[in-house]
């Protein structure tokens, strides 16, 4: 009955709205209105840079992010998925976070069935310096020859299971 109420809940409600990453054929759901940039990213494949797209916002304290790039070679698919597991881990000193479930598959529809297509919760160093708990997903999409590589990550200062759950569920391939 509290929580009817709104008298036992100390959890934010957070306003999800559907946004198309076109280029990707990805459905996202945000919880904040996210800005889009491009960069292009080394991941030590002996490929060279990569472009990456990325989109992602802030809401309540909390970083929502997608990313995604296109390789060449879709057989090479679960390497680079673990060379960019490496990548972010490492920048973010990480270790498995308390409760985590890391290295859990993670295999949406239409995604291709890799063993590095996992969910992982780890806690690390942001770039302030604070800990952070980074909640994250990556898989790829074949796309003929080629493959599209994609990470979904949620950065917080402490982690948020059931935000993670709902942000990760809400990845819909076209």
């Amino acid at each position: 009955m509290l929580t009817l109420l709104g008298c036992g809940q100390d959890k934010p409600q957070l306003p999800w709205r559907q946004v198309e990453l076109a280029e990707a054929k990805l459905l996202v759901n945000f919880p904040c209105e996210p800005q889009v940039g491009r960069t292009r990213v080394d991941f030590g494949m002996g490929d060279g840079p990569v472009e990456v797209s990325m989109m992602g916002c802030d809401a309540v304290d909390s970083t929502y992010a997608i990313s995604d790039w296109v390789l060449a070679d879709a057989s090479r698919a679960d390497d680079a998925l673990a060379f960019w597991q490496a990548a972010v881990l490492s920048k973010l000193k990480a270790v498995d976070g308390k409760n985590s479930k890391s290295g859990a598959s993670f295999v949406p529809p239409g995604a291709m069935p890799l063993s590095r297509s996992i969910q992982a919760t780890v806690e690390g160093e942001g770039p302030s310096g604070w800990t952070i708990t980074t909640h994250g997903v990556w898989f790829a999409r074949q796309e003929g020859e080629q493959a599209r590589i994609i990470h979904a990550v949620i950065y917080a200062p402490k982690p948020q299971h059931e935000i993670a759950q709902q942000f990760f569920q809400g990845l819909v391939l076209e």
